[in-house]
């Protein structure tokens, strides 16, 4: 799954990563800010770094990251836009290394195309690597780094058409002008391209190596400069609330969840009106059994479990204060009679003229306030008949999923698929200054 987080919607969703190219095909870049196009040059074999990895879709590498815990690498943003990756490459080469599984992966909501600011990525693998993970730097940078000298490695090639094996390749740059978010790498000799995003840029100096930085972006000649992201400035709002989700155990029913080893009865639901917002659960008989807020009720192995009523929690209808409470990324108020008391309410952009505008539930109606145009717009079901459970109806403000999903949604989690709305909204508005012009 793929997600991102911080400011913005939603926590996990369907995993869209990176296709051949480390840019997404529908957002192409001015040449002065475009991923770098080429390998590692004056570079040389990484044969002992196997923290890094490459970052690959049907087998085929086409970016790099770094571990950083067993199960957990970082990489680039714009390596998680496109076609959905399955892989990273341990090894050398891929001749030389195995392909491990990717079970989530999350990229920040500010990372913009064609900015290196926020382009931070993470994924969760299946299983760990037999590798020790790269230590990131304990101290943030400062303006007294620069002009030192720092090693990046990656997978890049010498031709971006180029298929077939990808190898691990370093180099070693000077570390140049230093932003709040970013920093520059000039080549001493060697320099970064575009298979190498998301590589590791490590501090040489102290007797051992540190992260600081992710490579970006840089020119297309991929000769004079690149920019790497910072991961010092991420580590707040992004790294760490997303490694102690992660890693979180002993959650009770109620509680967000990555996977079911974050859940005391070891069960993780994801319901089937708001996938990105998985919470833990429980077998349960009857109302007892389940937290005040949530329903006893069959999954669909037969056994009944705790789960919310909907809508769940993020999904549309939910109620919600902010953006990143909401599967697809809109809180949304409407007026009138329908959301009576209740405020705002998770929502999902869409348009009218479609055939379907809202095929995820809902009626697509004008929101408040110019900028959200139209939203998908909540239609209570009628009320089932009484029957035996625990509480039913939406969970009021402040309860339901408690102040531990608000924290974990607060820390953030944003669906990638956000991106892909703002993409289409983009088109949607150009076409119709097409043909109204």
């Amino acid at each position: 799954m793929t997600a991102r987080i911080a400011r913005g919607p939603a926590a996990a969703a369907l995993l869209l990563l990176l296709g051949a190219a480390c840019a997404p095909a529908d957002e192409p870049l001015p040449p002065d800010a475009a991923e770098a196009r080429q390998a590692v040059r004056n570079g040389t074999p990484a044969t002992e770094d196997s923290a890094v990895v490459g970052i690959a879709a049907g087998g085929e590498v086409g970016c790099t990251g770094v571990l950083i815990r067993p199960r957990v690498v970082l990489t680039a943003a714009h390596c998680l836009a496109g076609h959905g990756a399955d892989t990273v490459l341990a090894g050398p080469s891929a001749a030389e290394g195995v392909h491990v599984g990717v079970a989530r992966a999350w990229s920040s909501p500010d990372d913009r195309a064609g900015a290196a600011e926020h382009d931070i990525g993470l994924l969760l693998l299946r299983e760990p690597l037999d590798a020790a993970p790269v230590p990131l730097r304990a101290q943030p940078l400062t303006d007294e780094d620069a002009g030192r000298s720092v090693r990046f490695v990656g997978f890049g090639r010498e031709d971006p058409d180029e298929r077939g094996d990808a190898r691990r390749m370093q180099g070693t740059a000077i570390l140049g002008e230093l932003g709040a978010l970013t920093f520059s790498l000039t080549p001493s000799p060697s320099s970064a391209c575009s298979g190498d995003s998301g590589g590791p840029v490590l501090d040489v100096a102290g007797g051992g190596e540190a992260l600081v930085g992710l490579i970006s972006r840089g020119d297309e000649a991929c000769a004079e400069r690149a920019s790497a992201v910072r991961v010092d400035a991420h580590l707040g709002g992004f790294i760490e609330p997303l490694l102690a989700a992660i890693e979180q155990t002993g959650g009770q029913a109620g509680a967000p969840c990555v996977e079911a080893g974050n859940c005391a009865s070891g069960l993780c639901l994801s319901p089937e009106d708001a996938p990105s917002f998985p919470y833990c659960s429980r077998a349960c008989g009857g109302p007892a059994d389940c937290p005040a807020s949530m329903r006893c009720e069959g999954g669909a192995s037969g056994t009944a479990q705790c789960r919310y009523a909907r809508p769940s929690p993020g999904a549309i209808g939910a109620p919600c204060e902010r953006d990143e409470a909401c599967e697809f990324g809109m809180c949304a108020r409407f007026g009138g009679e329908l959301d009576g008391e209740e405020g705002a309410t998770c929502s999902a952009l869409c348009f009218p003229e479609d055939p379907e505008p809202c095929p995820h539930g809902g009626v697509c109606s004008p929101a408040a306030g110019a900028a959200r145009a139209h939203g998908c717009r909540y239609e209570a079901p009628a009320p089932p008949a009484a029957a035996g459970g625990c509480a039913v109806g939406r969970f009021p403000p402040g309860a339901g999923p408690g102040g531990r999903w608000l924290a974990l949604v607060e820390a953030g989690a944003l669906v990638l698929g956000l991106r892909a709305l703002r993409r289409r909204a983009a088109s949607r508005r150009g076409e119709r200054r097409r043909r109204t012009g």
